[in-house]
């Protein structure tokens, strides 16, 4: 049987590419995030109230919403 092996970036660039994606996904979610809240910024006080939520409640409403992703 031959031992498996496992590969590392010369130089240990694994935590360097982990730290990119990390980024990546932070800078991802913070643009979803942004349009989210543009979006339920620009309903009227009625559609918010058919959604169940207030003016208010907008940024919150939208963290738990984000929570769920």
């Amino acid at each position: 049987m031959s031992a498996v092996r496992t590969y590392s970036a010369p130089g240990g660039n694994d935590g360097f590419l982990a730290r990119i994606g990390a980024t990546a996904n932070a800078a991802l979610k913070a643009l979803q995030t942004a349009r989210m809240l543009s979006t339920l910024s620009n309903m009227n006080d009625h559609q918010l109230a058919q959604i169940g939520i207030s003016r208010s409640d907008i940024p919150e409403y939208a963290a738990k919403l984000m929570a769920n992703e």
